[in-house]
């Protein structure tokens, strides 16, 4: 008996202990989740260094909204709200709120994968704490992010020729975006000092003026030439101070991301991510639009910004075309309505457009001579300054008068030879019915023995390119260059000789091309925006074009260049620290 009395009541407390074991797990599941315990684990999964909300405390606890948006912020994915397609998602407890809260939850489940997903019934609980139970699934999730496992993509029909891509992939913490360094892994290794740069410039002037404006806020800056390109950065750091530095510049305008160099003075690869691309895909087919380039203030020495040249031109979408030198002077050929502005240069490739709409890519050669009275001369330059030794053709294209270089100049007026300078000093104004032959060195002798005043003369230009392609060049109204070839034939490049620099490293890009079913293609990828996109390699622009089915496709003038406007706007964050930069030329979509 005594026996029995002993294990009832022992039996009894056992049970008693599970049940209470039991009810302390549930309510540890269901019990909300405290901002300190929020953004500690946030920061240890994503490598973040997040304080804070204002006006929170570390025990007050996280909302699901306010959950969502820390999360999209600290994976710097907010940059992708304006591109949120509010009707593609239906949430059934979303309708009391306002449309930037829809936005931010409509984003988090257009996510892949998902952040957050509604119940059975529909509902996301936007206003609900977050238990620790959601909160462990929602880590899950944070820890593919945190690998890279994420990925956004729209495609909206904005016509029915037109359709308008968005994506974006990729994660690498604002904290660890130093070349070179993997995610998850540390800054900083012995010997190692750490500079932030804060822009990258094709134009010197560009990158001393912002420097000396970080001098003036008492930073120690300076201007680095690379690949090109001019790098302005502030430092020496060591790896404690980055944080606060960053934060600083950051605050007063100057978004920055950290450059690691290592004992060898060397900078190391660019980080794993983020990337970012834009891309219109136009059905020429019964399309309303027409394709056409357009210049700068309509000159070919000058600049103007590719949202102004649309916008003067009422164009629907433009981007950014050739490459340029600092003065504005195109490089390779570029095609205004059947007249040849700048010739070809060797090694590059030109993208034209004809009056149907059709793209053509390919090599191109010009043929120019001008033929009068008494025998033809060569002419081996358009629009551009002459190199010596030859003769150079100027237009009203380039400007109201002939640069300032000496030379025997033809003066061209209605088809007659008006006058001719055999000690010309250049600055002679162009005439708006004839144009303007420059001789220098064998050139101007050229032109001393085979013209006269009153001579009838003209100048050909004939394009050529391969045999497969010259009936379709010949139907090219408008065509500008660049490279290096990315798919021929439905064949992955890169094709043809070009700057290592440009095809090596990762920079905003701009490409045109055709699909395998005729249709056209913009695509642009931002670069140089650490947390919303560090540009792509020329390899890996290869990789992400193989996702379009190519058939032909062409690399454009890049960098701060690149932008991407349609309907009134620039869609893309251009890489400049001063903003948009001002471009030589632009291709437009036009009503």
């Amino acid at each position: 008996m005594q026996r029995k009395t002993w294990k009832t009541p022992l039996g009894l407390l056992v049970v008693l202990l599970v049940l209470e074991l039991l009810v302390s797990v549930a309510f540890a599941q269901f019990a909300p989740v405290a901002w300190g315990d929020f953004l500690k684990s946030l920061n240890g999964i994503l490598g973040t260094s997040l304080s804070l909300p204002p006006g929170k405390k570390s025990a007050d606890p996280v909302v699901r909204l306010e959950a969502v948006k820390t999360i999209l912020q600290a994976l710097s994915y907010d940059d992708l709200l304006s591109f949120v397609d509010t009707k593609s998602v239906v949430f059934q407890d979303v309708g009391d709120l306002g449309d930037e809260d829809r936005r931010w939850l409509f984003l988090a489940a257009s996510l892949e994968p998902p952040l957050i997903r509604g119940d059975i019934s529909g509902k996301v609980f936007p206003k609900r704490v977050l238990s620790a139970q959601e909160f462990t699934i929602i880590k899950e999730t944070l820890k593919k992010y945190a690998r890279g496992d994420i990925r956004f993509e729209r495609r909206k029909s904005i016509h029915p020729n037109l359709e308008l891509v968005v994506k974006k992939w990729g994660f690498s913490p604002l904290s660890q975006q130093t070349p070179g360094q993997p995610v998850g892994s540390s800054l900083g290794v012995s010997g190692e000092m750490f500079f932030l740069q804060v822009g990258a410039y094709g134009e010197k002037e560009r990158a001393q003026r912002v420097a000396g404006w970080l001098k003036e806020l008492g930073y120690s800056a300076s201007v680095v030439e690379e690949g090109g390109l001019f790098k302005v950065r502030v430092g020496p750091y060591n790896k404690e101070e980055l944080a606060a530095f960053r934060a600083r510049l950051e605050k007063q305008g100057f978004p920055s991301y950290p450059v690691a160099m290592g004992r060898t003075g060397k900078e190391e690869a660019l980080p794993p991510g983020p990337f970012f691309t834009l891309a219109l895909i136009f059905d020429p087919r019964d399309a309303p639009f027409r394709l056409r380039v357009a210049l700068a203030k309509d000159q070919v020495m000058d600049r103007e910004k590719t949202s102004d040249i649309a916008r003067r031109h009422g164009a629907l979408f433009a981007v950014n075309a050739s490459f340029f030198a600092e003065n504005g002077d195109p490089i390779g050929l570029l095609m205004i309505d059947g007249r040849v502005l700048s010739e070809p240069q060797k090694g590059w490739y030109s993208a034209g457009f004809t009056t149907e709409n059709h793209l053509v890519i390919g090599e191109t050669r010009l043929e120019c001579r001008a033929i009068g009275e008494r025998g033809e001369v060569a002419v081996q330059g358009i629009n551009r300054l002459n190199n010596g030794n030859e003769v150079t053709f100027y237009d009203f294209f380039f400007g109201n008068e002939t640069p300032p270089q000496e030379g025997v100049e033809v003066i061209v007026r209605g088809g007659v030879v008006q006058e001719i300078r055999l000690d010309g000093k250049g600055k002679t104004p162009i005439p708006r019915d004839g144009f303007i032959l420059l001789g220098r060195g064998q050139g101007a002798q050229r032109l001393r023995e085979t013209f006269r005043p009153g001579d009838r003369m003209r100048v050909r230009m004939t394009l050529f390119s391969s045999p497969e392609q010259l009936e379709e060049w010949r139907r090219v109204r408008y065509a500008v260059s660049g490279g290096p070839l990315l798919f021929f034939e439905g064949q992955p490049g890169p094709f043809g000789d070009f700057n290592p620099d440009i095809v090596a490293k990762r920079h905003p890009r701009t490409v045109v091309g055709s699909l395998e079913d005729g249709r056209v293609l913009f695509l642009i990828v931002d670069g140089r925006r650490p947390g919303h996109s560090v540009g792509m390699t020329i390899e890996e622009l290869v990789e992400e074009l193989k996702t379009y089915r190519m058939r032909s496709a062409l690399n454009l003038d890049g960098g701060g260049s690149t932008t991407f406007y349609l309907e009134g706007k620039i869609l893309n964050l251009p890489s400049d620290l001063l903003g948009e930069r001002k471009v030589s030329s632009a291709i437009l979509l036009c009503p």
